[in-house]
This record gives C-alpha cells, sequence and structure tokens, in this order.
C-alpha cells in the first residue's frame, strides 16, 4: 500500500515540476533569446567599427600621400572623406591636418575652429590635447588671457601628456599680456621641475634670464615669431579601440 502512495506522490511532484517548467520556459527562451540577439549585436558592432576605421585608415593613408606629392587640394578632398568616415581617432587626425592647410593659407580663425573639432573627436588624450594645445597656441595672439587660460588649464592637469608644454604656453601669454612677474614665477617653476622635458626646461631657463636681464622686450618678440608649420602625420594602423569598442 506504501508503494502506491509512494508512487502517487512521485506522480504528484512531477506533474507539479512539468508545469513550473511550462510556465517558466517562455521566460527562460526570452532570455536565451535575448541573449543571443545582445550577442550578435555586439559582434556586428565591432565588425563595423573595424570596416569604419579600415575605410578612415585608406583615406587617411592617401591624403598623406598626397599632401607628400604637394597636391593639397585632392588631400583635402580626401581628409574631408576621412572625417566624414566616422572613426574617432582618424577624424581627429584628419581634421589636424585640414588645419595645417588652413594654416598655409593663413585662414587662422578656420584652422583654430578644425583643431577644436579635432580635440572634441576623440577621447584620446595624446592625440586630443595635442589638437588643444596648438588650438590655444594659435588663439593667442587674438584672445584674452582669461580666454588662453581657459583653454590650457584642463591640459595642464597631472599625468595629461603636453601638462608642461601647456605651462609652458600660459606662461607666454603672461608675458605677452604684461604679467612679467607671473610669467617669470611660471617659468622659473618649470626650469627646476622634475620630469618636465629638456627642451621646455631650456627654453623656460632662458626666458627667465632674458626678463632678468631686463630684456623683457626681446622676451616678448621671440614669442611672436612666425609659427612652425604642422608636421604631416604619417599613416597610422588602425587603432585597437577603434577595431573593437571597450565592453
Amino acid at each position: 500500500m506504501s508503494d502506491i502512495f509512494d508512487e502517487t506522490e512521485e506522480n504528484l511532484r512531477a506533474d507539479k515540476w512539468i508545469g513550473i517548467v511550462k510556465k517558466t520556459w517562455p521566460w527562460v527562451a526570452g532570455v536565451l533569446v535575448l541573449a543571443l540577439v545582445i550577442a550578435l549585436g555586439v559582434w556586428g558592432y565591432q565588425s563595423w567599427q573595424a570596416s569604419i576605421a579600415a575605410k578612415a585608415s585608406e583615406s587617411y593613408g592617401q591624403a598623406v600621400e598626397s599632401l607628400g606629392k604637394g597636391d593639397k587640394a585632392v588631400a583635402k578632398t580626401q581628409l574631408e572623406a576621412t572625417v566624414k568616415a566616422g572613426n574617432a581617432t582618424y577624424k581627429s587626425l584628419a581634421l589636424q591636418q585640414l588645419a595645417g592647410l588652413a594654416l598655409e593659407d593663413n585662414k587662422t580663425a578656420e584652422a583654430i575652429a578644425d583643431l577644436d573639432q579635432a580635440a572634441k573627436a576623440t577621447n584620446s588624450a595624446l592625440i586630443s590635447d595635442a589638437a588643444a594645445l596648438k588650438a590655444a597656441l594659435l588663439a593667442m595672439d587674438t584672445s584674452s588671457l582669461a580666454d588662453t587660460q581657459k583653454r590650457l588649464e584642463p591640459l595642464m592637469k597631472e599625468k595629461r601628456p603636453f601638462a608642461a608644454m601647456a605651462k609652458e604656453a600660459l606662461a607666454m601669454a603672461k608675458l605677452q599680456s604684461g604679467d612679467v612677474k607671473g610669467a617669470r614665477s611660471d617659468l622659473q617653476v618649470l626650469s627646476v621641475t622634475l620630469g618636465t622635458p629638456d627642451g621646455v626646461k631650456q627654453r623656460a631657463a632662458a626666458f627667465v634670464a632674458a626678463i632678468d636681464s631686463g630684456a623683457i622686450g626681446t622676451a616678448q618678440a621671440m614669442i611672436k615669431l612666425p609659427e612652425a608649420p604642422m608636421p604631416v602625420m604619417p599613416q597610422m594602423p588602425v587603432p585597437q579601440e577603434a577595431q573593437a569598442p571597450a565592453q
């Protein structure tokens, strides 16, 4: 008799679990399908990003070749195509090259606008800060000291790649605006700070010496020397972050 009750109880338990499975299976299946869709979406997005990066790399490489041949009109078209391709890294690099072309045509305002866009185009501090620093230097002659300081201060933070150069630029802006005391103080600190690039140290020391000798006019004139042309950046390999965005 007990066997009959045991068998009946087991059947009831089985029926109960079958009922639970029937009720929960649609939800489980839905979760599995959702996970599959997400996985396929991530793969598709990464493939799409890699395709964009490859396209941008190709057009940027062609632009560099055209610049090397001196064909600026073709290079400009290719750089504009790189900007439109959608890859952040190559967009920033292309905008910086466009700024260089604008400078060669004495279109400083256009160059600054291109550099500002380049700085915002990528999260790579090495690339974005280079563009932002160049823009600040170009804008220095026509901007107030407050505006120049606003541009440079974010670049001066600890561990930023061009912190020392940004501090040097701010000292130059102070000297140019007549704040000789503030400029000398900043330059003196730069000339003795550990980790400051040797070139920056040497320039800072030279400016301090010029100020101390009373040759302030000479020091200010040095700031207004002609701007060096922007170098042509070589073609870069597809960045790892551009191939597959971090998850």
